[in-house]
């Protein structure tokens, strides 16, 4: 069985003017209902409760807390130009962090092993005290602690597709080993939050666990696989984690509005074919998506669709994806970057 995480709070939750919006989730709904998904026999759909606001102490400051709280009751409260709390935002935040918890205890149990959290707001770029970048509490990285707090791993792996580089998640356990933090996203020289290049690979404890790979304007599939068969995947078979948690966002899209690279649908069921077999052969296939951007409405859903494809029997997305990915970027600046990574990171993980 694979489980859907859904709750009509995540479509209450809206920003004005903003297009991290309830039309994403509808989007990505009538994709998967079209494709005949729910209908699917080893689907099953699962409603999160709301976990107490003192868990969130875990990983966010009391003031981070307090200003999504009262803000809340105030409503329309901007804390950057693009990150406003609304009416519904306190109450469907704190369900996003308990969507993206049970699709972890979710993929842990016997018999399941893959989970999807189509959960607002995303979570990625929340730090302990600061929101931002449509992000209020960061859903991956609450869940991620909450595995390790409660003994349900010892080793947890988070990988973020997301267009923007998750800096919120690095943030958080930046100086930690227990928690391996991989990216891939565009170049933060054009790309906010204008963090995560090569040589941000964590402090202290954490040196050497936070991986960052930027991609040049407009890189595709081919680019972006390319990068996760030679530095994800032989550094995850290294560290061995006990579940992987997928930061999943679509505004790599090619022109998405929000994004800067070029990616296929076809090129989110190649990657998630890569995810499936990695975890497959390191941590018994335990994996779970927590939907994090992806604004381009005309394709949101089909990358959704494209994505959970691999994971269910019976379904392709389409036949010999392979053969339609798209290149694209300057691939002299993309060798320079993966030839730079590869010096920074030789100290730390076995590289060819």
């Amino acid at each position: 069985m694979i489980s859907f995480i859904e709750h009509n709070m995540y479509l209450k939750h809206k920003m004005p003017n903003i297009l991290e919006s309830p039309r994403r989730l509808q989007v990505i709904k009538k994709a998967l209902t079209t494709a005949g998904i729910y209908n699917h026999p080893e689907v099953k759909v699962l409603t999160p409760e709301p976990i107490e606001e003192t868990a969130l102490k875990d990983i966010h400051s009391d003031q981070l807390i307090e200003l999504i709280k009262h803000g809340s009751m105030i409503g329309d409260v901007a804390i950057t130009a693009d990150t406003i709390i609304g009416e519904h935002t306190f109450s469907a935040a704190l369900l996003a962090v308990a969507g993206t918890k049970l699709a972890a205890e979710e993929a842990l149990k016997e018999g399941n092993t893959f989970a999807f959290a189509f959960v607002r707001p995303p979570g990625h770029h929340a730090t302990r005290t600061n929101a931002m970048g449509f992000c209020f509490f960061n859903n991956v990285a609450f869940t991620a602690n909450y595995l390790l707090k409660m003994k349900k791993a010892k080793r947890v792996m988070i990988f973020d597709f997301d267009n923007h580089y998750g800096n919120g998640t690095a943030d958080l356990f930046y100086n930690r080993s227990d928690i391996l933090k991989a990216s891939i996203h565009a170049n933060p020289n054009y790309s906010f939050p204008f963090q995560g290049r090569v040589y941000e690979i964590g402090e202290k404890d954490g040196e050497g666990y936070n991986i960052c790979i930027p991609l040049p304007l407009q890189a595709g599939d081919l680019e972006a696989l390319h990068a996760f068969d030679k530095f994800i995947v032989p550094i995850a078979r290294e560290y061995k984690p006990e579940i992987l948690l997928v930061s999943a966002g679509y505004d790599g899209l090619r022109e998405d509005p929000y994004g800067h690279l070029s990616y296929s649908t076809f090129g989110f069921q190649v990657l998630s074919e890569r995810i499936k077999k990695l975890a497959e052969e390191l941590c018994g296939g335990k994996v779970i998506y927590s939907l994090e951007g992806g604004y381009k409405f005309k394709e949101l859903g089909e990358a959704v669709l494209a994505s959970i494809s691999p994971f269910l029997k019976d379904f392709d997305y389409a036949k010999e994806p392979e053969k339609k990915l798209l290149s694209g970027g300057n691939i002299s600046e993309y060798k320079e970057t993966l030839q730079a990574l590869r010096k920074i990171l030789k100290p730390f993980w076995r590289l060819d």
